[in-house]
């Protein structure tokens, strides 16, 4: 079984490389960046990426930015996860087009 590809973009240097030093510890995953929150390409960069998970680093969970490559990575490619967290908040949003069942 393959590691899930995690692709980490940040919206500052610092936080990433911060985040990127706890995430490359972890051995059962594969990371890919970080990538600059600002790159006006990044949607284009997913296909050949192929990342299993998207992590947006941004310093404001509710950044406009964020949010739109967000909304742009769930339409583009819905079969994405995308988790959000913010520098000021101690919060992890996820944003997923996944249908799970429902159970009585």
């Amino acid at each position: 079984m393959s590691k899930p590809r995690i692709l980490l973009i940040s919206s500052h240097h610092l936080f990433g490389e911060s985040m990127e030093m706890i995430l490359r510890g972890e051995k059962e995953m594969e990371l890919l960046g970080p990538w600059n929150l600002g790159d006006q390409d990044i949607c284009q960069r997913l296909a050949e990426a192929k990342p299993s998970v998207v992590v947006i680093a941004d310093e404001n969970l509710q950044s406009e930015s964020a949010s739109e490559l967000t909304k742009s990575i769930l339409e583009q490619y819905p079969e994405l996860s995308v988790i959000r967290t913010g520098l000021s908040e101690n919060i992890f949003r996820l944003f997923s087009t996944h249908t799970l069942p429902a159970r009585g």
